[in-house]
């Protein structure tokens, strides 16, 4: 006897029509699955963007806020850089300040009757230049030390005098060196050193020496300062 299956065609198992349903209905959710990732994934990085460009917008408007702070105070910070100028300047020339009218008046108080200054220059540092210089060989020991000295020039009346003389520059307040370039006689045959040597320091002989009479070079150094 033959046996008969009495279920419909298309809702046997397996049969043709179900499966191929099934599959497109499976194809179809994966396609949607895909799409509602996609979309998902998408949202998130336009927000992610967003947020960025937010993020971008802030900073910008508080880089301008801060710029606008600064152009405002720059007129400050100008002043403050050209007061610091101003007082560098004024601390150099503190420095830098020497008391001569101190020096000159010392000075006068030590030289003797005996010793005439045919020449005077004070300088501050080495390689200052002037109208007029001493013209003596002093001025090539004014370049030992880097301060203030006077280079001095004149006569007295023996070498004895002249050792004397350095001794009591020695005693002014402030200097540090008393320094000798020369101290000659001059011939007496000279013309001018051996006819006008005598006790006035305004005669000729004082400028070029004589017999009796030696003409001196010599540099006093002072400190940095001069109370």
């Amino acid at each position: 006897m033959k046996a008969v299956n009495l279920i419909p065609a298309d809702q046997r198992r397996g049969g043709t029509g179900l499966g191929r349903s099934g599959g497109a209905v499976y194809a179809i959710l994966g396609l949607l699955g895909f799409v509602v990732v996609a979309a998902v994934v998408y949202v998130l990085s336009v927000n992610a963007v967003t947020s960025k460009r937010e993020d971008l917008h802030g900073l910008q408007a508080q880089t301008q806020v801060a710029q606008a702070k600064a152009d405002a105070l720059a007129p400050y910070r100008t002043f403050a850089a050209l007061k610091q100028a101003r007082v560098q300047t004024i601390q150099s020339l503190a420095s830098s300040r020497f008391n001569w009218e101190r020096v000159m008046r010392k000075l006068a108080l030590v030289i003797p009757s005996d010793v005439w200054l045919t020449s005077l220059v004070g300088t501050v540092a080495p390689g200052v230049q002037l109208q007029a210089g001493s013209g003596g060989e002093a001025s090539g020991l004014r370049s030992a030390l880097p301060v203030p000295a006077v280079e001095l020039t004149g006569c007295t009346t023996g070498q004895a005098e002249v050792s004397r003389f350095m001794s009591r520059l020695r005693v002014i307040d402030g200097v540090t060196r008393v320094s000798l370039a020369s101290s000659e006689k001059g011939d007496t045959a000279g013309g001018t050193g051996g006819s006008s040597s005598g006790s006035s320091g305004g005669d000729d002989g004082c400028e070029k020496g004589s017999a009796s009479h030696p003409q001196f070079d010599l540099v006093v150094f002072f400190g940095r300062t001069a109370k």
